[in-house]
């Protein structure tokens, strides 16, 4: 009899840990290079603290980012939608003559979606990049809190840029000191250790990105290490270094708080690394800016417990999908048109939901052999590539399965019938993005 008791007590027991709501922690990094981790090759970077996230969890080699610049693919990552279908297909900025986006305020973010869970609180520390006023500030677009950096990277120490100070707490501006990435940690732990619901959380950290401005332990360590290293190349890696330590006061927090197992973690870059800060986009051409590999193909990595088996797969996957994947795990119905594709019974048993997937790849913005201001795309579909990197070239394509280095680009008249069937896919989302307005034509 008792030991019948005991057995109803544990099957009780892990019902209800079954049945949790599990949180989210999506961790992303800002211009991190394809190369600039350990996990994913690097020999002069350390990251044991994301290797083992990786170890215990899915390590992707082939995902993408829509845009190869930070604001763009954060508004993917948060609608699971082509940048330019929500209204930023390039860099929102202050400054509104070189600003290539405006956040459409009636498009619908994960945030909402988890809103819309009662259960649910949402969060994000760090950089936002998507809109610094009315109506697109952080706590507007579905955030119950905001702690961070409203803007583009600036000074790690002094938080000023265009001579004002963009950091906040919610709507109020604040004036904390110290290191970006030591601030976004510290805010992180705190709201681990205040918050007590169940959670998705954004810790949208500003390293790698410039200026290169490690703390000066964490340079002085690289250069001791590596012997012959750059001191830009030293710098950066300080930065990852340092992010890569402080992902671990996240996750030990994690830990201490029992959250950890039933904590859905993700990791990813907002874009490729820029080559001319000391990135190391490993074999890919192109960096930070470019339609290139180098520019859109980014580590990604998941963690949730035991659901997820370690794993390392060159499946495709886009940061479209973040939105649809996340929305399944918690049971959520969207009804929206999305981009992205649910992925998460591939996570969970490697059931693959689409083998003919189509993914675009989009920038607007500044190019020094183009008119500033234009747009250009890529097309990725069954293995193959249709691209220009700028406005004023030619569309190619490339063999990814045999070319993933893209050395052999192939003139599109030289495949006019594939040519004409990746024609016809982006005439149609050219179509459908140009009904929406990447200006803020709002009227005061």
């Amino acid at each position: 009899m008792k030991a019948l008791l005991i057995g109803i007590f544990l099957m009780m027991s892990w019902g209800t840990y079954a049945q949790k709501k599990p949180n989210f922690l999506i961790i992303v990094a800002d211009d991190l290079g394809y190369g600039d981790l350990s996990c994913y090759g690097a020999k002069d970077i350390k990251t044991p603290n994301i290797d083992q996230l990786a170890s215990e969890g899915a390590l992707f080699t082939n995902f993408h980012t829509t845009s190869s610049v930070c604001s763009p693919s954060r508004a993917s990552m948060y609608t699971g939608k082509y940048p330019d279908l929500v209204g930023v297909p390039g860099v929102v900025r202050v400054n509104q003559s070189n600003s290539f986006g405006f956040f459409a305020p009636k498009a619908k973010t994960i945030m909402n979606v988890f809103k819309e869970q009662s259960d649910y609180t949402t969060a994000l520390i760090g950089k936002w990049h998507l809109g610094h006023a009315s109506p697109n500030l952080p706590n507007e677009r579905g955030f119950d809190f905001f702690q961070g950096w409203l803007v583009g990277m600036t000074d790690y120490y002094k938080h000023v840029r265009y001579n004002e100070n963009w950091m906040r707490k919610n709507d109020q501006k604040i004036e904390p000191e110290g290191h970006c990435t030591d601030l976004f940690t510290d805010w992180t732990l705190e709201y681990l250790d205040q918050n007590d619901q169940p959670f998705c959380l954004f810790l949208t950290y500003t390293a790698p990105h410039s200026p290169l401005q490690p703390p000066a332990e964490y340079y002085e360590k690289v250069i001791a290490r590596e012997k012959g290293i750059s001191e830009k190349r030293a710098k950066y890696a300080g930065l990852v270094e340092h992010m890569d330590d402080q992902i671990a006061r996240v996750v030990q927090k994690l830990r201490e708080n029992g959250q950890l197992d039933n904590t859905v973690i993700m990791f990813l870059s907002d874009n490729g690394g820029a080559e001319n800060h000391g990135a190391d986009n490993g074999v890919f051409k192109g960096q930070k800016g470019d339609l290139y590999e180098g520019g859109t193909r980014v580590p990604f990595i998941v963690r949730w417990g035991k659901n997820i088996k370690p794993q390392k797969t060159d499946m495709y996957m886009s940061v479209t999908d973040i939105f649809p994947t996340m929305a399944s795990i918690i049971g959520a119905e969207v009804v929206e048109d999305l981009s992205g594709i649910d992925q998460k019974n591939y996570l969970l048993n490697g059931a693959v939901a689409k083998e003919d997937r189509v993914d675009i790849g989009v920038r607007r913005g500044n190019r020094s052999d183009c008119v500033d201001g234009t747009i250009f795309y890529s097309v990725q579909k069954n293995g193959w590539k249709y691209m220009q990197n700028s406005a004023c070239q030619p569309y190619v394509f490339y063999n990814m399965s045999k070319d993933k280095e893209e050395m052999h680009p192939i003139p599109a008249s030289d495949l006019p019938k594939k040519k004409k069937n990746f024609d016809k896919i982006l005439r149609k989302h050219i179509v459908n993005s140009g009904g929406v307005s990447w200006q803020n034509l709002l009227t005061d």
